[in-house]
């Protein structure tokens, strides 16, 4: 299952993904929350979408798929609360925030944890508003032991999604195509 971020839907992410089904990785991008006022305005706990993120894992683990989680945004921070439940053969992170609201809201601790595999933590590395310093993929990168942290240094937060409204609230980015590309390649290479 991959998380897609804040007020994101899942064909939001359909350009990173189809490289994914293309290698034989099944994504499952479930719609935990639609975005709207509630999860605007910090109403939506990521602790909820979290139990329910880890019903899906459960659900494609008890069917024999691919026991692997993954997000981008605050879906990377949902997965990362999610495994504390559902503990997945794999978690990969693109971009996390930590936080639990909207991007303004005040980040709750991150504290440090043990996997059964490290995970990848993909860091798209020009930040913008929507994911604030200190909040962001170095925050997951440092509270799991020995994951795997690689950076995209040109990439803004919004690049590995579709659509230029993201692009336009959280700050420039690179070449989106190319961010695509690259955070697909990780994640296929962390999967196979």
């Amino acid at each position: 299952a991959f998380l897609s971020g804040f007020m994101s839907t899942p064909a939001m992410y359909r350009s990173p993904r189809a490289p994914l089904a293309e290698a034989g990785v099944r994504v499952v991008v479930p719609m935990l929350t639609r975005p709207g006022p509630a999860l605007l305005v910090g109403r939506v706990r990521p602790d909820d979408e979290a139990a329910q993120a880890a019903a899906v894992v459960r659900s494609e683990r008890a069917a024999g798929r691919a026991d692997w989680r993954g997000g981008h945004s605050r879906g990377g921070f949902v997965a990362w609360r999610a495994a504390a439940e559902a503990d997945p053969e794999r978690l990969l992170l693109v971009d996390p925030v930590a936080g639990g609201g909207p991007p303004w809201a005040s980040p709750e601790p991150l504290p440090a944890r043990s996997f059964r595999r490290p995970p990848l933590v993909v860091g798209l590395g020009r930040g913008g508003r929507c994911a604030p310093a200190g909040r962001t993929h170095a925050v997951f990168a440092a509270a799991a032991p020995g994951c795997e942290h690689v950076v995209i240094p040109r990439a803004g937060h919004a690049d590995v999604r579709e659509g230029c409204a993201g692009r336009a609230l959280c700050g420039p980015g690179g070449a989106p195509a190319a961010t695509r590309s690259q955070v697909a390649t990780l994640l296929i290479r962390a999967v196979l």
